[in-house]
């Protein structure tokens, strides 16, 4: 009788999987980790503008005023958008995985499915802060494809405001005619020069895709320094263990993998943040409460949650399957675009 080998058992014999679900998807989320949020107060982001060029003047000693100045008080408006992620689970496939209990990732397929959508969701806002159209329910980008409503840029208008009209409303925008060419750090140095002349202020993020982030690395060769910790408007934020952040003049530079290629973004955190307009609170058992944002993990900022929050809302049952939606109304305010700016038409 011949021997029970291997090939005879394996289709009698369990198939097991390790525990953990390893993800192989890069929604890494960077720059909605590093921005303030605060909580919208009305139907819209609006703020006033100050713009004005005049200054003080001589006047002779005991003659009669005849000259009057005013600063220029413009509103700006945003709208705020509307973004969701939604799943369904079956009731036959729930209770397969709570009987099959293996992998234990898959045991609360609720949880798994809620967590995945979260993702989802925050990459979704991840993408769109940077090209965002402005459209109806849609983010206003800060580098928005459209140029013309991009919250940095030199053209167009941003929040209802021209830059045609108020100069100073412009964002510095330093291009070569869509001729690419290498960084430099002269180039850099001119960025942030170029920033402090328009505002007064210096920026105190930089932001650009690995591409850039690695030629900036090249750049520095030996001399490279790195930031242990990333200050921020005063405050510092965490880094993963271990990791370094590369610097360039005291300002911290990050690489983000939703960064549009071919530019770097200089950033000043005091004037950017992330508005949200608060969920309702109602008494129709239908909300399921909030839920904080985040990406998946990556070596600069590990799991990366954020504050901005999705509401989790059952949907209409209509047959043996359990349907949720996550809804969450943000918007990106620039609120100084004059303090940013763009190198742009980089190798």
């Amino acid at each position: 009788m011949a021997a029970l080998d291997f090939a005879a058992l394996t289709s009698a014999l369990a198939t097991l999987f390790e525990d953990r679900i390893v993800t192989q998807i890069n929604r890494a989320v960077v720059l909605a980790n590093l921005l303030p949020v605060t909580p919208g107060t009305g139907k819209n982001i609006q703020w006033l503008a100050r713009f004005g060029t005049d200054v003080g003047a001589v006047i002779a000693d005991g003659a009669d005023v005849s000259t009057y100045n005013s600063d220029s008080k413009v509103p700006a408006v945003l709208q705020y958008g509307t973004y969701h992620d939604a799943f369904s689970i079956t009731g036959k496939a729930r209770a397969a995985a709570a009987a099959a209990g293996n992998p234990l990732d898959l045991v609360d397929l609720f949880g798994e499915e809620i967590e995945e959508s979260v993702q989802r969701l925050a990459m979704k806002l991840a993408i769109d802060t940077y090209t965002g159209t402005g459209a109806t329910d849609n983010l206003n980008g800060l580098l928005s494809a459209s140029g013309a409503a991009a919250a940095i840029s030199a053209t167009g208008s941003y929040a209802g405001i021209s830059r045609v009209t108020y100069t100073q409303w412009a964002a510095t925008i330093n291009a070569n005619g869509a001729v690419p060419r290498a960084l430099s750090l002269a180039l850099m140095r001119t960025m942030r020069r170029s920033i402090y002349t328009a505002s007064g202020e210096k920026p105190d993020l930089i932001v650009c895709d690995p591409i850039q982030h690695e030629n900036y690395g090249n750049l520095l060769a030996n001399q490279r320094r790195y930031m242990q910790d990333v200050m921020l408007r005063g405050q510092a934020i965490k880094l993963d263990g271990g990791y370094q952040v590369l610097e360039f003049d005291g300002i911290p530079v990050v690489e983000d993998v939703n960064h549009p290629a071919g530019k770097m973004t200089f950033l000043n955190t005091r004037h950017l943040s992330y508005k949200q307009l608060p969920s309702p609170s109602d008494n129709l058992n239908m909300a399921k409460g909030n839920l904080g944002l985040h990406g998946t993990p990556e070596e600069q900022f590990g799991q990366q949650q954020v504050k901005l929050t999705a509401r989790v809302q059952p949907l209409a049952i209509t047959g043996d399957a359990l349907k949720f939606a996550l809804f969450c109304y943000p918007q990106i305010q620039q609120k100084r675009p004059n303090t940013a700016g763009v190198l742009e038409d980089l190798l």
